[in-house]
């Protein structure tokens, strides 16, 4: 999956299955201020509920609505 693929489906209800095989399920949101508060400088991270991910720990993501 590409970053702008993610960025298209922004504030929809998704669920993602990781790379490490633990799943989450909720609305998907962009957020810069994760790269604020620990201090990492790209803004590359997204979140769903409690879980803030890169694109690359996906393995596979459904669209919910």
């Amino acid at each position: 999956m590409k970053k702008s693929e993610l960025e298209s489906i922004i504030g929809r209800k998704v669920k993602i299955i990781f790379f490490d095989g633990s799943e989450c399920e909720g609305i998907l949101e962009y957020t810069p201020e994760f790269s604020a508060k620990y201090d990492y400088h790209k803004p590359n991270y997204f979140n769903v509920g409690n879980y803030d991910f890169k694109v690359s720990h996906i393995r596979s993501l459904k669209v919910l609505e």
